[in-house]
C-alpha cells in the first residue's frame, strides 16, 4: 500500500564512520537544543553540498553535552544533571536530526552522548543509563573517572574550585567500563568512549597510563581531559598512534585549559576526534548578550544591518519545519 511519506530516516552509522574514516578526523559537535540539532544537520549538508567539508574530515558527530545540558536548565555543569535528564536531551536531539533528516532527505547524523560518571555506583545503573540512551539513538555514551558526587566539567577545577577527584582505574574499569562495554558489544551501533580526569588529579603520566589501560579493557574511543599544553597533546597523540582506539581531543573556546586547536591543526597531530563541545553555547550566548544590550539601551536591533529574510524570521522557521509541518498537514487532505 502506498503511503504518503517515508518516515523511516536513514542514520548515519557511527561505527562504520570509523572504520572508513581512513586517517581522517571525525568532529563531534555539541548541541543544546533541538533547533541547534537541526541547524547542525543543515549546515553540515549545505556544506556538503558546496564541497566546502576538507578531505580530512571523515565525518561528523551531534553530541548531547551535558554541560549544555545543565545551562539548558540554567546551571553549571556540577553533577545537577542526572540520568532522567540526559535521556529526554537525547529523545529531544534525536527528534530534532530526525525531522531535519526527513526535510532534507539527507541521513541523519550519529548521537554521542555525555553520561558523565554513568548516574549510579553499581554495574546495573552503568548498564541502565546506556540501555536508556542507546534506546533513545546515542550511539556513543562517554563515561568518566570522576568520583560521582563532585563531578564536573573537565575544563572546571571540582566542586569546590579546589581540584577534581578521580575514583581508581581499577573502579573505573571494574564498576563503569566493564558493564558499558558488555552493553555496548550486544549492539550494532553502540560505542564506548572512556574518559579520565587523571591529568588534574594526578598528572599527564597517570592520564596517559589511564587512556591505554583503558583501550585495554574494551574502550574504542579515548578522552584524556583537559591536556595542558601543546606538548601534552603532542604526546597523547603520539601514544596511540597505531592504536585500534581513537583518541579524542576536548576543544573548549577560551578554557585557560587546553590549547585551542582548529580540525585541521587536531587532524595533523593525530587525533581521531575532534569533541567541540560546548562553542555552541558560548557563542550563542554573545549573540544574545549583544541583543539584550542593544534593546536594553532603547535601540534597533536590525538598525544598520540587511535585513535577510532567510537569516531572521523565516530562515529560523524553516529551520524548525514550519513549512515542514504545514506538508504533512496538508498530504493527508485530499
Amino acid at each position: 500500500m502506498k503511503t504518503y511519506v517515508d518516515w523511516n530516516v536513514k542514520r548515519l552509522n557511527l561505527r562504520q564512520m570509523v572504520a572508513r574514516r581512513d586517517e581522517r578526523i571525525l568532529l563531534a559537535i555539541g548541541v543544546s537544543n533541538g533547533i541547534e540539532a537541526r541547524q547542525l544537520h543543515h549546515c553540515i549538508y549545505d556544506l556538503y553540498e558546496q564541497k566546502a567539508v576538507p578531505d580530512y574530515i571523515g565525518g561528523f558527530i551531534t553530541f548531547v553535552s551535558g554541560y549544555l545540558c545543565a545551562a539548558n536548565y540554567g546551571l553549571p555543569d556540577m553533577d545537577y544533571i542526572l540520568r532522567h535528564e540526559i535521556v529526554e536531551h537525547t529523545n529531544i536531539i534525536e527528534q530534532a536530526t530526525w525531522l531535519a533528516a526527513l526535510d532534507t532527505g539527507s541521513p541523519a547524523l550519529p548521537i554521542g552522548v555525555d553520561i558523565d560518571t554513568g548516574y549510579g555506583n553499581e554495574p546495573s545503573s552503568i548498564v541502565l543509563t546506556c540501555r536508556q540512551v542507546h534506546k533513545m539513538g546515542g550511539q556513543y555514551v562517554q563515561i568518566e573517572d570522576q568520583y560521582a558526587i563532585n563531578k564536573t566539567c573537565g575544563h572546571m577545577d571540582g566542586a569546590c574550585g579546589s581540584g577534581k577527584q578521580t575514583i581508581s582505574a581499577e573502579e573505573m574499569i571494574e564498576l563503569r567500563l566493564r558493564p558499558a562495554v558488555d552493553f555496548a558489544r550486544c549492539q550494532d551501533d553502540l560505542m564506548v568512549m572512556a574518559r579520565t580526569d587523571a591529568v588534574a588529579a594526578d598528572g599527564f603520566a597517570e592520564g596517559l597510563r589511564r587512556g591505554q589501560l583503558y583501550a585495554e579493557h574494551g574502550a574504542e574511543l579515548i578522552f584524556i581531559e583537559a591536556l595542558l599544553d601543546d606538548r601534552q597533546l603532542a604526546d597523547a597523540a603520539a601514544a596511540f598512534k597505531g592504536s585500534e582506539a581513537l583518541l579524542v581531543a576536548n576543544m573548549i573556546e577560551g578554557s585557560p585549559k587546553t590549547p585551542y586547536k582548529s580540525p585541521r591543526e587536531l587532524h595533523e597531530m593525530g587525533f581521531g576526534i575532534g569533541l567541540y563541545c560546548v562553542g555552541l553555547g558560548l557563542t550563542t550566548r554573545a549573540a544574545q548578550q549583544r541583543y539584550f544590550n542593544i534593546l536594553g539601551k532603547g535601540e534597533s536591533v536590525t538598525s544598520g544591518i540587511e535585513l535577510d529574510a532567510n537569516r531572521w524570521f523565516e530562515g529560523f522557521n524553516k529551520i524548525i519545519g514550519r513549512q515542514q509541518t504545514e506538508r504533512f498537514n496538508s498530504i493527508f487532505r485530499s
